[in-house]
């Protein structure tokens, strides 16, 4: 049985899941204090990511996020036969959770609530510990920090990954130069019932004291991360490292979102 200490943890460490969820939850457990990545000299990448788009989460863009826009680079072929074999990878990891119930069953825990263009996001507790621990800017395509869901019900079908690292700078990541990470900032996380809440947008203005008035952690910058759309059916028109797969809607067809970023209505 997992320890309250191991959720709160992922909790942590893991939650941050580019404003992939919230929880509506008041009453939370988790004592506020400042968390930040580790520090490394001479990062060999910036980040500034400052936004106040009214728009859904998944949606909206930072100055990291709006890298994502330029156009593929070509790549060398041996590029290509390398970032071939890590999207198969990936493939192979996403299907092994095929619905919301595999991952649920496999420890893995919903981040908040779905928003449009970046679905529902379930995080691995233990994934979230190796990556936090390990400071390595070497990805393995086989170990995502987070399994993305078309929706929140228990049949809702999986549509991507998310790779996270705590390093600095961006991590090398995929083969080639066209996975474009980012981070956030002010980010709220909150902990209660087993359940991860991010209870004001991402990128936002939002204070440390408001964050600490609902016994919130505060991170002024993220983890490094990065989407990766590997599932079949579920390219994203923008490329399969884009930020936001358009395809992925609110159960009723909308991009209807609450203040915070997330659908209003059912997301299943």
């Amino acid at each position: 049985m997992r320890s309250q200490g191991g959720i709160a943890f992922a909790a942590t460490v893991a939650a941050v899941v580019l404003g992939a969820a919230c929880s509506s939850s008041a009453n939370h457990s988790a004592a506020g204090k400042v968390v930040t990545p580790p520090a490394k000299a001479s990062p060999a990448k910036a980040a500034t990511t400052t936004t106040s788009q009214p728009t859904a989460i998944g949606l909206r863009t930072n100055v990291d996020e709006k890298a994502e826009f330029g156009p593929d680079k070509a790549l060398t072929p041996a590029q290509r036969q390398e970032l071939a074999i890590q999207l198969v990878a990936a493939r192979s990891t996403a299907l092994q959770y095929p619905t919301v119930a595999t991952a649920t069953q496999a420890g893995y825990i919903l981040a908040g609530e779905f928003t449009p263009g970046a679905g529902a996001h379930y995080v691995s507790i233990s994934g979230s510990a190796s990556s936090f621990l390990g400071h390595t800017s070497t990805m393995d395509p086989a170990r995502p920090l987070a399994l993305i869901y078309q929706g929140t019900a228990p049949t809702s079908r999986i549509v991507g990954l998310m790779y996270g690292a705590f390093t600095a700078a961006a991590p090398e990541g995929f083969a080639g130069p066209n996975d474009h990470w980012h981070r956030h900032t002010n980010l709220c996380i909150t902990f209660d019932k087993g359940q991860i809440g991010i209870p004001f947008p991402p990128d936002s203005n939002v204070k440390k004291s408001a964050c600490d008035a609902l016994h919130g952690q505060f991170m002024r910058e993220t983890l490094w991360m990065v989407h990766a759309w590997v599932v079949p059916s579920w390219d994203s028109p923008q490329g399969v490292f884009s930020h936001a797969n358009i395809d992925l809607h609110c159960a009723d067809g909308t991009d209807r979102t609450d203040k915070i970023g997330f659908c209003t209505g059912a997301t299943a």
